[in-house]
């Protein structure tokens, strides 16, 4: 018996539990958890826009607001999302289990266990990744805010953020105050957001390893020595065991599809937020770059940095699934033709074939309604980030 969430969903069981994300754990604790941690993201937001209403406006000052409000949206949108489907998740994670507990060859039960390892493979290497950047940045905002405090000792001026938070109260009676606000609102989403992304990509991960079995079966329903064992009794034998290829293959589809298909609003938004976001990055780092005194404001490109980071390693990753998922579906098929199918009988090279037309309509992942998730889709979005950073730029 197999039991994910044990084997191989347990890092991200730790990491989606501290954000009141993991759907088999639900309470009225852990609503008021992720009601809070909403607040805390979405007043974020609104401190950053009230400054356009307290502050002089600037373009420079604009790009800075609404790169850091659009990052803010991405976090909001991405953990309102996973909370709204927080119960047909848990549907979907507890079919993949019942699916997993069916195997009974050793050999498929192997070909699950090999891709549940690389799924916890991923989730490690990515929350180590997005964890050490996330440290890297709230080590550096601390280093920022002494100096910006020790510098208005020594030169008498009020100490200034990096990330815009002018707002009603006044940046200089609140310092402290707006910097843990804004920094708690940015690691918070940080950390929901890795554990959302590493639970969908150990999810198709296992989707992956069921495309597999589904080529295992395929492979060994004719013998090897069928040329000596074609009869009436070897027939049914061979029709069951591609029956049964075809059963997993159609589970494993329609799992990746009904995932991804409850979160297609939100990667509607995400798809577009993420464009305008490193967009708008983009122009404040070449701002710095250009301004000719790169030393005097390195500390105002750490979040522009942090933020392309964080957003192009989501996507790559995101594409990088959903082009496993297709070439998983793909290699199905090959198998399909691969296999000593003439020499099958009759009624059996009737049934391959029906699968291999199977093959005519193209099964992928969807983001959004937009793009298809896949390489493609990555240098896709890489082009038209930079195109609308040059309309940016030129504009300025």
């Amino acid at each position: 018996m197999i039991c994910l969430e044990a084997q191989y969903f347990n890092l991200n069981r730790i990491i989606l539990q501290y954000t009141a994300l993991w759907p088999l754990q639900q309470s009225k604790l852990v609503t008021f958890q992720s009601t809070l941690i909403l607040i805390i993201l979405i007043t974020a937001i609104m401190c950053q826009i009230t400054t356009l209403i307290m502050s002089k406006v600037s373009p420079k000052f604009v790009v800075n607001v609404f790169a850091r409000a659009f990052f803010l949206m991405l976090l909001v949108v991405h953990y309102s999302a996973f909370r709204i489907n927080i119960k047909s998740i848990k549907n979907l994670l507890q079919q993949l289990h019942h699916a997993c507990n069916k195997l009974t060859d050793k050999n498929e039960i192997a070909i699950i266990q090999q891709y549940g390892w690389e799924a916890k493979r991923y989730t490690a290497v990515l929350v180590v990744t997005f964890f050490g950047e996330g440290s890297a940045f709230f080590l550096s905002q601390i280093a920022v805010a002494f100096y910006e405090v020790n510098l208005s000792i020594n030169r008498t001026r009020p100490p200034r953020l990096q990330i815009a938070t002018e707002n009603i109260l006044g940046e200089h009676n609140f310092f402290q105050l707006i910097l843990l606000h804004i920094d708690t609102a940015i690691i918070l989403g940080e950390i929901s957001w890795i554990a959302m992304g590493t639970f969908m990509i150990a999810y198709l991960q296992h989707t992956c390893g069921m495309f597999k079995i589904a080529c295992y079966r395929i492979e060994n329903a004719i013998g090897i020595n069928i040329s000596k064992d074609i009869n009436q009794k070897r027939g049914p034998s061979i029709s069951e065991k591609i029956i049964c290829a075809v059963n997993i293959h159609r589970e494993a589809m329609r799992l990746s599809e009904h995932l991804i298909s409850m979160f297609d609003p939100m990667y509607f938004c995400l798809t577009v937020f993420a464009v305008i976001t490193v967009s708008l990055n983009f122009s404040q780092i070449s701002d710095i770059v250009t301004s000719g005194d790169i030393r005097k404001n390195i500390s105002e490109a750490i979040i522009p940095i942090a933020s392309i980071l964080i957003i192009i390693l989501y996507a790559f990753f995101a594409n990088l699934i959903g082009q496993n998922v297709i070439d998983h579906n793909n290699e199905v098929y090959d198998s399909a033709y691969s296999i000593s199918w003439y020499m099958c009988p009759l009624h059996i090279q009737k049934l391959i074939l029906f699968l291999l037309e199977r093959k005519t309509k193209e099964f992928h992942l969807t983001c959004g309604g937009l793009f298809i998730a896949s390489f493609e889709c990555l240098a896709t979005l890489a082009k038209a980030t930079m195109s609308y950073f040059a309309f940016i730029y030129s504009t300025r």
